[in-house]
């Protein structure tokens, strides 16, 4: 029952941020302009997005490699490898195969992680550089970030739970024009519930989370119409479902499979992910 009231209670706040939310109006020099840049597309993960009249469609595909395992007496390091590819006016849902004309963005943004055990608390820095190209503009871009996560596990004896918080930096300097950047505090509950269930040697479970979404500079979207779309503040909910001890493919380890309803006051999003991103 305390697992249950503190999710309520967290998401019940958040949704208060997201209705007080206030945004603000800025002219679109360009209707053509992209829905969906580099830096969105390797922030946001794989989904399907919709912001007024357009729907952004994309498939960011995680692979990352772990080169030490953490220890309390060592520090973990880890390689990542985010490749995310955006469609704007594709829905998946709707549409199997997206035109070529759809396809918007392309990026491979490498990354180095450290992970630290303090006490209780998993902190994780990382910074990432990579490039995107733009289809649609003809421009490539390099793309550059960094933050730092923590994860703490909540004491208490059913279900499990974890927090988790994080603070990101990502931007972007294409080849002319200016560059922009977004930052981005997340945090978050997750609970895990034992099924009983087994598959081969593997415990079976299912579970959900809660986050809430912040931008400290707000994030901009274009639309068709006079104004773009601005969200400042987000909230998703998540089921998921998971196996311990976790299966592998290709040497990458699946933590959980999920899906997630992501929204805020201006858009809404059905979003695929398979960890707890803290």
């Amino acid at each position: 029952m305390t697992a249950l009231r503190l999710t309520l209670l967290f998401g019940c706040w958040l949704l208060t941020g997201i209705a007080q939310a206030q945004q603000r109006t800025v002219a679109i020099p360009d209707e053509s302009g992209d829905l969906v840049h580099f830096t969105y597309a390797t922030l946001l993960g794989t989904g399907i997005y919709r912001l007024d009249d357009r729907t952004a469609t994309i498939f960011r595909i995680p692979l990352g490699w772990t080169l030490r395992e953490v220890t309390p007496e060592k520090f973990g390091i880890s390689l990542r490898m985010p490749v995310a590819v955006g469609f704007f006016d594709f829905d998946v849902l709707d549409d199997l195969i997206p035109d070529g004309d759809q396809l918007s963005t392309v990026s491979v943004v490498p990354g180095i992680a450290l992970k630290f055990l303090i006490g209780d608390w998993r902190v994780e820095p990382v910074v990432h550089l990579g490039a995107g190209y733009d289809m649609t503009n003809n421009e490539t871009s390099i793309i550059y970030g960094g933050g730092i996560s923590v994860l703490r596990p909540l004491k208490l004896k059913y279900p499990e739970m974890n927090f988790g918080t994080a603070l990101l930096l990502s931007g972007y300097e294409p080849e002319q024009g200016e560059g922009d950047y977004i930052t981005r505090w997340s945090a978050g509950f997750d609970a895990k519930f034992p099924t009983g269930w087994k598959i081969g040697n593997r415990n079976i479970f299912i579970g959900g989370h809660t986050i809430g979404y912040f931008y400290l500079n707000q994030l901009q979207f274009q639309t068709i119409g006079d104004t773009p779309i601005e969200i400042n503040k987000e909230l998703e909910f998540g089921i998921f479902i998971g196996a311990r001890p976790e299966p592998e493919i290709f040497g990458i380890k699946i933590n959980r499979l999920g899906m997630g309803y992501r929204f805020s006051s201006q858009s809404d999003a059905l979003v695929f992910f398979a960890g707890f991103p803290f």
